[in-house]
């Protein structure tokens, strides 16, 4: 098969049917652009992207369940920092992880502008590790100064453009924020919204939360819980499995040891961020991701399924109105297998043009609903208020250019093979006398 011979012949017949190439085409874009959306939804918030890099090998303990079996009393509620430190922080079993708690506030500029909104997050200089982000000027406040409860503070980008100007002046300068006063010792690019485990517009050392929020102890396992979220980096899943059972025994020990009647529960933490995306929950509940991902694949079918069926039915329609052409040809020696390529060839262009263009419409789609569409599998209660930033890893990654690819491929199969090989069935006086 010669393939400009091919494209010039595309081409005529293009030219001499346009309503059979563009509802093709429309067809094709329509399947590959709903497909794609839900695509570019799912890889934003499970793929590495900023400053969320590390998603595969990040597990979250988000929820923990306390409760006493003999006086039916129950708490549940996110960990604290003695179970933090008790659980997590000192096992060999992690590459190394943080805590972190968010909390919305307002910051008043030096001069008096007015208030303006803001997210902290309380947290220990972990968090740079574990997130990437990116310094663009400064340092993150280290483990002394968290330990002392040091008031320093590490801002965004935009907040140090909107106090100082600039990132470089905004280095030593005092930030008040919610009428408390902290010294800016590091300026980090800009997070996104999307990326809601790690997003924020400034960042303090933890100690300084729980010096102000220290509520005491109560002498029992409700101690464990607090206000924080445990990210956990693991090199590998090996070394999360094996503290997966290192924490199973620490539980298991408390609980033999209380005899208090309280039970502690970590309701199948660490929940892993693919698992936490896909159930839109911080407790896995023993699932398996193929229980989640099975809605996912559905859609999926359908999508493709409906268009390759009318497709196909357009496929045929045009091989009954080119019989007479395909008898001549087969008349002249060439073979079923030769014209099934070229057809085949012909309808792949055709599929290439649509998805690429159903590829742009979910682009712009994407652009400009980002704010609702790429929130939609966030769960509620994590919903930020904030401008969803659309950056080129999101929508030009490769991943997303490979599964438009793939879904042409699928359409031009399911869709031109079965319609095609069935004309070429008929004989080749049959073929030449369709049109007689």
């Amino acid at each position: 098969m010669q393939i400009k011979s091919s494209l010039k012949q595309l081409w005529v017949e293009s030219r001499a049917n346009p309503g059979f190439t563009s509802l093709y085409i429309g067809g094709v874009a329509f399947a590959v652009a709903f497909t794609m959306v839900y695509a570019i939804v799912y890889y934003v918030h499970l793929a590495p992207i900023y400053p969320e890099y590390n998603r595969n090998t990040t597990a979250y303990i988000n929820n923990i369940t306390v409760r006493n079996e003999k006086t039916n009393s129950m708490s549940m509620g996110s960990p604290g920092l003695i179970f933090f430190r008790d659980f997590v922080n000192n096992s060999e079993n992690i590459e190394y992880c943080t805590l972190s708690y968010e909390k919305p506030g307002f910051i008043q500029p030096p001069d008096n502008s007015g208030d303006f909104k803001a997210l902290c997050c309380y947290t220990d200089p972990n968090f740079f590790k574990l997130y990437g982000y990116e310094f663009i000027a400064g340092q993150p406040f280290n483990d002394a100064e968290t330990e002392a409860a040091i008031k320093n503070v590490v801002v965004d980008r935009s907040v140090a453009e909107r106090l100082f100007s600039t990132p470089e002046k905004a280095i030593g300068k005092e930030i008040s924020f919610d009428f408390e006063n902290y010294r800016i010792v590091g300026v980090v690019r800009n997070g996104n919204p999307v990326a809601y485990m790690s997003y924020a517009n400034i960042f303090l050392p933890y100690t300084i939360y729980t010096t102000i929020n220290d509520g005491g102890s109560r002498g029992d396992l409700t101690d464990l819980l607090g206000a924080f979220s445990i990210p956990i980096k693991f090199k590998d899943s090996k070394q999360e499995s094996r503290f997966r059972d290192e924490i199973v025994d620490k539980v298991r020990r408390v609980n033999a040891a209380d005899s208090a009647g309280w039970v502690l529960d970590l309701c199948s933490a660490p929940v892993s961020h693919t698992m936490r995306v896909l159930s839109q929950n911080d407790n896995q509940e023993d699932m398996t991701i193929m229980q989640f991902i099975k809605p996912l694949l559905i859609v999926l079918l359908v999508l493709l399924i409906i268009p390759a069926i009318n497709i196909s039915g357009m496929i045929s329609g045009q091989m009954d109105r080119r019989l007479a052409e395909i008898g001549v040809r087969r008349g002249f020696g060439a073979t079923r297998s030769e014209l099934t390529n070229q057809v085949m060839f012909e309808n792949f262009v055709l599929t290439s043009v649509g998805g690429l263009a159903g590829l742009a419409v979910a682009w712009i789609l994407v652009i400009i609903f980002k704010n609702t569409i790429l929130q939609l599998i966030v769960p509620s209660w994590e919903y930020i208020d904030e401008n969803v930033n659309i950056s080129l890893e999101m929508i030009f990654a490769p991943v997303i250019f490979m599964a438009t690819l793939l879904l042409c491929l699928i359409l031009n199969m399911l869709s031109a093979y079965i319609p095609v090989r069935l004309s070429l069935r008929r004989t080749i006086i049959s073929a030449i006398n369709s049109k007689r």
